[in-house]
């Protein structure tokens, strides 16, 4: 409460005074002695740029005076450019007070539209003061456990993220002031409590109406206190945004990793605290994930890393490459990133980079709060044809497949070798004495399906074992018992032919909890 009030105060004192000022040089140096001239606002890696009320400092040669009478940090927004010709577009949102590179800063005491979209615009957002780095963890990355992260990278199924994908497409738009977004967070939660998950929606205010998050938690077994976070956002915008918006890419491919991460990882037991986060108002300006992390930092919660997963489906020959730039907190968490990524998905080519002015997306919402957090996106993201247009579809990015699966592969990867697993849960039988070792996984041949389609298991079930089948809402649909079969791998055929077409999940559950469960999409 004190560092709430405290924080209150000053930001109450520089809304009565100051300017907004540009400071040259190393973006990491008001760590070291400017934040007591400077309360920074943005952090690129050779600038700075923040608000200051200190007139002898003003006159530094480094420093440059954008806006003398600055009042409020709503009058401002950063606006990233896709290209040149962006710079028109963004004058009808107000002055233009800094253009460097792609970055522009723009002026308006009149406020800003909601949402923004512009050709080469790429993304606009709220100016919001940056708290000092905190004392982080460097994350372990020689702790062994190496069978187990196997098995989960290769439990991700391809079909699952795309049945994920085209469902979450199929709500026409997710723009976050629409029913239809509220419809999808009631199936996001849904999901996420199908896995035996804690699950709640975290409503926040934004732009006159309630928004929300999806978060859904994975206590940790041996210290629960310590927090790693897998997230993406799960609105959407076009041209069209309240009609359609149909967001495969952007971000429905960042939600479909959450919802397979919560799948699967959800088997296992960690020492630490895992959170599955969607996040609502990405779109409108990171407003779900500032919310999120304030009140976290404020709790004192000891988030230990961020992996933010936005936009991994567009990867065009030779330029199918995950992008991950990170900031000063988060060199420790980058280099784990790349090394377990090159470990378990070799087939991935990682590229992590300093840069601290990448904040378009909701991990800058944990930089500013001093929490390690990387960005995972497309290294083509500029290029991409389909961004922000209703032509944001799945079918559009199938030809670049398996790029978007291996990336989701590399986030379970990090983030469960980070939290370190223990096991997977559940799987026991009691009456029987048998105990498996191993989790089960299963794949259904043929898939897509048409009349009939076979469920293979990597070993055998106890008896009394059932194979249930779930529409993609979450409504059952058909249960029956297995019988235990002979040999390694068991085989079980079920009727499809009555199934209307569309994205059905197969759960194999024993008596003492769900084995496994995967995506089976009727044509």
């Amino acid at each position: 409460m004190f560092r709430i009030l405290l924080m209150l105060i000053s930001l109450a004192a520089l809304s009565q005074a100051g300017s907004l000022v540009l400071v040259e040089g190393d973006a990491e140096a008001y760590e070291a002695g400017w934040r007591e001239n400077l309360n920074p606002v943005y952090c690129s890696s050779d600038y700075t740029i923040g608000i200051s009320s200190s007139e002898n400092w003003i006159a530094d040669e480094q420093v440059t005076v954008l806006d003398p009478e600055y009042t409020d940090l709503d009058d401002y927004r950063i606006v990233f450019l896709r290209n040149d010709s962006g710079i028109d577009y963004a004058e009808l949102l107000g002055d233009i007070l800094f253009e460097r590179k792609s970055v522009l800063v723009v002026s308006n005491e009149d406020g800003f539209p909601e949402a923004f979209t512009a050709p080469g615009i790429h993304f606009v957002q709220p100016l919001r003061f940056i708290e000092p780095s905190r004392e982080l963890e460097i994350p372990s990355t020689d702790h062994g456990a190496d069978d187990y992260i196997s098995d989960i990278v290769d439990a991700v199924s391809e079909v699952g993220i795309q049945g994920y994908t085209q469902h979450l497409q199929d709500y026409g738009t997710r723009y976050s002031s629409t029913d239809n977004f509220d419809t999808a967070c009631d199936w996001v939660q849904t999901q996420f409590e199908s896995h035996g998950l804690t699950t709640f929606q975290q409503t926040f205010p934004m732009s006159g109406y309630n928004c929300q998050n999806v978060i859904a938690e994975l206590p940790g077994r041996v210290d629960s206190t310590k927090i790693y976070i897998i997230c993406g956002h799960l609105d959407s915008i076009s041209p069209y945004a309240t009609t359609n918006a149909p967001g495969a890419d952007d971000n429905a491919s960042g939600s479909a990793a959450v919802l397979e991460a919560a799948r699967i990882l959800s088997g296992y037991d960690f020492s630490y605290t895992i959170r599955f986060i969607c996040f609502g108002g990405e779109e409108q300006g990171l407003w779900g994930s500032e919310y999120y992390a304030g009140l976290a930092a404020a709790a004192s919660e000891d988030i230990i890393g961020v992996v933010n997963l936005d936009m991994i489906y567009y990867g065009p020959s030779g330029h199918d490459v995950l992008w991950v730039p990170y900031n000063s907190q988060s060199t420790g968490l980058a280099l784990a990133f790349e090394a377990i990524s090159d470990t378990y998905v070799p087939a991935l080519t990682v590229d992590i980079e300093y840069s601290p002015g990448t904040t378009y997306s909701d991990h800058s919402s944990f930089w500013n709060e001093g929490y390690a957090a990387l960005l995972g996106i497309e290294e083509e993201v500029y290029s991409n044809p389909y961004y922000h247009q209703t032509t944001d579809i799945l079918s559009n990015y199938m030809m670049y497949f398996p790029f978007g699966t291996n990336c989701t592969r590399a986030a379970l990867a990090t983030v469960a070798y980070l939290a370190e697993p223990l096991g997977p849960t559940g799987i026991t039988d009691q009456t029987s004495g048998v105990f498996y070792t191993e989790p089960m996984t299963a794949t259904i041949s043929p898939n897509p399906v048409h009349n009939s389609a076979a469920i293979h298991l990597s070993r055998e079930v106890n008896n009394g074992a059932s194979i249930t089948l779930f529409d993609i809402s979450g409504r059952m649909i058909e249960s029956f018992e297995v019988v235990s079969g002979d040999g390694v791998e068991s085989t079980y055929l079920i009727d499809t032919a009555k199934l209307p077409s569309g994205a059905y999940i197969v759960r194999i559950s024993e008596e003492t909890g769900q084995a496994t469960s995967t995506l089976l999409m009727k044509l």
